[in-house]
């Protein structure tokens, strides 16, 4: 079997280290400022608290488009001229970009091409690409098809929910009424928001300080989703504090936690989450089959 060339977008946050350790290709998704489009993973995710400070307006993303996707697949094609290519792809529902891919290798022919929807971003999508390159560098004679069905139970079994700090970014962003809003910052309500059929969806609600929402949150969600130890992501956006930061990874280690992986979500994680916000993935039971026994959950 040949190389299996793994491609993802930058809104998967992987790092640049692991990119290298892996050879993991990314496409680049965007941040719109104004009527300034700059590449994801170019700038740091502190530019995009400082514009809205600036001008109370947040930027908006659009996702790595068919031109972002043929760059990456045609350095591919110089190194290797029929390659087996496995695209695990950040949330199809929420972007362009998985679509985007699919027609970047359908002008490519000669590129043995499949696709994965991780239904997740950031840290959630982050860690099905890591557990499949460390697969594939421990199995280097799998075939495209194999690896795909990985990433694809992978993916089955995968959960991840976020909290955010504050209601800034999402009342800017008209993600909700501003009297939502406002009754959420005076009563200090915390929404944790999962990730469900790859859509974002608002589910229970904290109130507190996040000293207070951490703990609770953290153990919620690992018993809903039977999240299995040892290895947990575990995910913030820009002034995430030190303290809140020591307090969720000492609730995860008394958890059962050994293997704790933080990833700094990029721009595009932190134009729709603002400053602050904290979240976590692993890997349960599995939710394609609670949801076809739960078609209404």
């Amino acid at each position: 079997m040949g190389k299996i060339y793994l491609v993802a977008e930058s809104g998967s946050d992987v790092t640049p280290d692991l990119q290298k350790k892996y050879d993991i290709r990314i496409a680049p998704m965007h941040v719109n400022f104004g009527k300034e489009t700059k590449e994801d993973g170019t700038f740091p995710p502190s530019d995009v608290i400082d514009y809205y400070n600036r001008t109370k307006t947040i930027p908006t993303t659009s996702g790595a488009m068919t031109y972002d996707f043929a760059n990456v697949f045609d350095a591919i094609l110089e190194e290797d001229p029929n390659p087996s290519v496995l695209h695990i792809a950040y949330s199809a529902v929420t972007t362009c970009s998985y679509e985007c891919a699919r027609q970047a290798a359908e002008e490519r022919p000669q590129m043995k091409f499949v696709q994965v929807d991780s239904q997740m971003f950031s840290y959630g999508q982050y860690s099905v690409i890591i557990r499949t390159a460390q697969m594939l560098a421990e199995n280097p004679d799998c075939s495209l098809e194999e690896a795909a069905a990985f990433a694809q139970n992978l993916t089955d079994h995968a959960c991840m929910c976020f909290v955010p700090d504050g209601f800034d970014f999402l009342k800017a962003g008209g993600r909700v009424k501003n009297a939502t809003a406002l009754v959420g910052e005076l009563l200090k309500i915390h929404p944790m928001v999962k990730m469900i059929d790859g859509y974002l969806v608002a589910d229970k609600k904290y109130r507190g300080s996040m000293n207070r929402v951490l703990p609770a949150m953290i153990r919620d969600f690992i018993e809903e989703y039977e999240t299995k130890r040892p290895e947990i992501w575990l995910g913030h956006t820009p002034a995430f504090s030190d303290e809140h930061k020591a307090l969720a990874e000492k609730i995860v280690r008394e958890l059962g936690f050994t293997m704790i992986h933080w990833i700094e979500c990029g721009s595009i994680i932190t134009t729709h989450g603002g400053t602050g916000c904290f979240g976590l993935s692993g890997f349960g039971k599995n939710q394609a089959r609670e949801r076809a026994a739960n078609p209404t959950k």
